[in-house]
């Protein structure tokens, strides 16, 4: 139980120094779009952590999480000096599509209800 607190302490540490460092020192003009660092899963052993992210604009996703995959040795050093942990881990950026999911899976239930409401009439 304190090991999984601890995790997820790091995570939480991690996310948001990496949103910090993304959103106001990357200078990547790939990452124009509205970038959200959504989760981190930092692998027990802190050798790599997959970095969840979420892009406003669709269209431009595949890029940032390419630019962010390019940087992540810049933003691996960046977090040294600013995290109190012994290894900070090796980040492989992913696109998150749990709002996407979401959205759709809520699309459906709005759908069904109003169809539901159709065949009661």
């Amino acid at each position: 139980m304190a090991n999984t607190n601890k995790m997820e302490r790091i995570d939480s540490e991690i996310m948001l120094k990496l949103s910090d460092i993304i959103i106001f020192e990357l200078k990547d003009p790939r990452i124009t779009s509205l970038v959200t660092v959504t989760q981190v899963e930092t692998a027990k052993d802190l050798k790599t952590a997959k970095v969840y992210i979420s892009v406003y604009d669709k269209e431009k996703a595949k890029d940032v999480i390419e630019a962010l995959n390019q940087a992540s040795g810049y933003i691996r050093h960046q977090l040294f000096d600013r995290l109190k942990i012994r290894m900070v881990p090796y980040f492989t950026f992913t696109l998150d599509k749990t709002l996407e999911h979401s959205f759709e899976i809520n699309k459906i239930l709005h759908d069904l209800q109003k169809e539901r409401q159709d065949t009661n009439e």
